[in-house]
């Protein structure tokens, strides 16, 4: 084999030392004309936005009809959560594909089981109760004003007799950290107390609720977090088998007595009550990644963990399927979730997200806007909001979008010129902001939106 001298080796050293410097600036010249290609291209087709706040109008937001077009499911996302202008331009959206657009469902980044008393809140089955947060919205959601209002406008809207079809309220998530076990559970065995009480009593004092008891304490407040998470933890590999079992056999009694469920009952009844025991699985394999993959007495950051963040996401898109099915051929679902959600790409931080399932699933019925900011208010945030307050870096997403000059747009990049600078510049790894710099999402915005929402400064969100 041919091996060049030591001088040699020496020789091309130097040269490529000499030339590193040249190089460099030319890329960073290049990057720095692809991205100053794709402010004048952003400028050219921005869609400006008046207002984020609802009850103004809907003249500015005509061209989201062409973004849209027929998709059956539109996700709105956010950078980070309980944002004043993120929550109140997704009510002004939600009014405008409902009444524009004929949408029929609202589903949130919530638990499910906890949600299913919202839904019968727009629907004007209960009254308002004193206490949203944990028992009605998990994940801390609950004491954001902007957030309430939304759900007082869907049931208003229902209350117009107008309105023949009434809109519904989805909670999509498996609320790991939050939920009770108990809650999903509970749905389904309140539902067998009419339908199948034997059934139903012996679930409750031989298989499921002796099992569930064990690890009980999650649910009704931020005070309570985790701990029944941490507790399944430290269930023998054994006990955690027999609550699986119990829950497997659950779903299985729902499936094979459907027919005479659904005759001593109703459909709709069924459906809800047979969700509430696929949630209860839902969680049950979250519990199961996150025991997997993390010792017992460790207190992790679960939402981290590749294995458990896909069985949540997977659970979300399932939800979604399900309460797509329950709008029928007409229905149309908003869905209201975090950017890391419902984004179409992966990121190397993470398995693949609710949005990558449902583009796999859905298709062209699948249409998603990534919500971004430059700056946010230099206080108020919560404490694991970091950075907000600081203005973008240069060279990120959100930077760069904030060269276009207008307050508040969306781009459809949809419409992309498919080759040349501002194809080049969007079409690799990116920054786009989180709710701290350590989070920052590293993504292809060309791969993960289908269009995006810009908002050049946003403040905190108000508590009830």
């Amino acid at each position: 084999m041919f091996r060049p001298k030591g001088t040699t080796i020496v020789g091309l050293v130097v040269a490529l030392t000499i030339i590193a410097p040249f190089v460099r600036p030319q890329d960073a010249k290049q990057s720095e004309r692809e991205a100053d290609a794709l402010v004048a291209w952003a400028a050219k087709k921005a869609i400006p936005i008046t207002t984020t706040e609802p009850g103004r109008g809907f003249n500015d937001l005509q061209p989201l009809k062409k973004i849209i077009g027929k998709a059956r499911v539109v996700a709105l996302g956010e950078s980070l959560h309980g944002v004043h202008e993120f929550y109140q331009v997704r009510h002004r959206l939600l009014e405008f594909l409902v009444e524009e657009m004929g949408f029929t469902a609202f589903a949130m980044e919530t638990g499910f089981a906890e949600a299913v008393k919202i839904n019968d809140y727009v629907l004007g089955r209960v009254d308002e109760p004193e206490r949203w947060q944990h028992n009605w919205f998990t994940w801390g959601f609950g004491n954001e004003q902007e957030l309430l209002a939304l759900v007082r406008w869907m049931r208003r809207y229902n209350e117009n007799p107008q309105h023949t079809r009434k809109l519904h309220f989805y909670g999509i998530d498996v609320a790991v950290s939050y939920s009770s076990p108990l809650a999903a559970i509970e749905g389904a065995l309140t539902y067998l107390d009419k339908v199948d009480p034997d059934y139903a009593a012996f679930a409750r004092r031989q298989s499921v609720l002796p099992l569930v008891g064990k690890f009980l304490g999650s649910g009704g407040g931020d005070e309570f977090r985790n701990i029944s998470l941490n507790k399944y933890k430290k269930l023998s590999v054994e006990e955690r088998n027999a609550y699986t079992a119990a829950i497997a056999d659950l779903v299985s009694r729902f499936e094979t007595v459907r027919v005479d469920y659904i005759r001593r009952s109703s459909e709709d009844e069924y459906e809800w009550a047979y969700h509430y025991a696929i949630a209860a699985r839902q969680l049950d394999t979250a519990y199961r990644a996150a025991a997997a993959t993390a010792k017992a007495e460790q207190e992790q950051s679960w939402w981290l963990e590749p294995a458990v963040g896909t069985a949540r996401d997977r659970a979300m898109a399932d939800n979604v399927l399900w309460a797509l099915e329950r709008e029928g051929p007409a229905g149309r679902i908003v869905v209201w979730a975090h950017n890391s959600h419902i984004m179409k790409a992966r990121t190397p931080q993470a398995g693949p997200r609710l949005g990558l399932f449902l583009d796999s699933m859905l298709r062209r019925d699948y249409v998603n806007i990534g919500f971004t900011f430059y700056q946010g208010a230099k206080s108020g945030w919560a404490s694991y909001q970091t950075g907000v307050g600081e203005p973008a870096k240069p060279g990120t997403l959100d930077a760069e979008l904030a060269r276009v000059g207008l307050p508040i747009f969306i781009v459809d990049l949809r419409r992309l010129p498919k080759e040349g600078p501002v194809f080049e510049w969007l079409n690799q790894t990116r920054t786009m902001r989180e709710s701290t710099p350590e989070y920052d999402m590293q993504l292809n915005p060309i791969k993960a939106w289908d269009a995006i929402f810009y908002i050049h400064s946003i403040s905190p969100a108000q508590e009830k």
